[in-house]
């Protein structure tokens, strides 16, 4: 995340966006499971999570970022080192994985959600800025004069993207839904601008809830009825009056 986050404007945004990811979360089962945070930056939403009662572990590549991290979080969850390409865990090391899309590169997106899902049993929350919205569509009228909070993606291509890599259920929201004017808490529609169904908002979060792992039938069971051999009758070996005489 960009310093805007520090001003005014930026701090009246992030409150939502940690209204949103909270929210999106809520679903998900916290006492004694486990949540990493890909990409968390310099902690903006690590606190939150931790407080939501998840047992959190965050990775950051950039060092600068990974220290304010670890200052922001202290003994309460573990900073680690690693590219959202390459997350140093085993498979399903974790119940839930909260990524942070911190490229524009729709290859380089496609690794980072394919690692995700690889090291997470039971779901994925994706975070991202919005380039379909109102916001980023005045952002480009205006000639891109100011910066962007960060790499911006199209809602749907996101939802297809999950859709097409896991396999269960998904889900989003947004935030931020109004020009970059009404993102501040004095604005008359700041108060519209928390929680949107649709993908109208700057900042949106797309949840995949996976589905349980499928058992594995055995088999026997797998042969049909019809195809399994009749008993065959026992063999005697020699005629019956040898077996007498012996």
């Amino acid at each position: 995340m960009k310093r805007w986050h520090w001003k005014t404007k930026g701090l009246s945004a992030l409150s939502k966006q940690q209204n949103l990811l909270q929210h999106s979360l809520a679903v998900w089962p916290r006492r004694g499971k486990t949540l990493l945070e890909v990409n968390c930056g310099q902690g903006m939403f690590s606190p939150l999570l931790w407080e939501c009662g998840f047992d959190l572990t965050a990775t950051e590549l950039r060092p600068e970022l990974r220290a304010r991290a670890a200052a922001a979080m202290g003994s309460r969850a573990e900073i680690a080192a690693a590219a959202d390409d390459h997350l140093p865990f085993d498979d399903s090391s974790f119940d839930g994985v909260v990524l942070h899309l911190s490229s524009g590169d729709r290859e380089k997106v496609k690794i980072a959600v394919r690692e995700a899902l690889r090291v997470s049993s039971g779901g994925l929350a994706v975070t991202f800025w919005n380039s379909a919205s109102l916001a980023y569509l005045l952002h480009c009228l205006q000639g891109r004069k100011k910066t962007w909070p960060g790499p911006a993606h199209q809602w749907w291509s996101i939802w297809r993207l999950l859709k097409d890599m896991g396999d269960g259920k998904v889900c989003g929201m947004s935030t931020l839904a109004g020009p970059r004017s009404a993102w501040n808490h004095s604005c008359p529609l700041g108060g519209c601008v928390h929680k949107l169904p649709l993908p109208l908002g700057a900042w949106c979060v797309i949840r995949l809830d996976l589905g349980p792992a499928r058992p594995v039938t055995p088999m026997p069971l797998k042969i049909k009825g019809q195809r399994l051999c009749r008993p065959e009758p026992v063999l005697e070996y020699g005629s019956k009056n040898s077996l007498n005489s012996q």
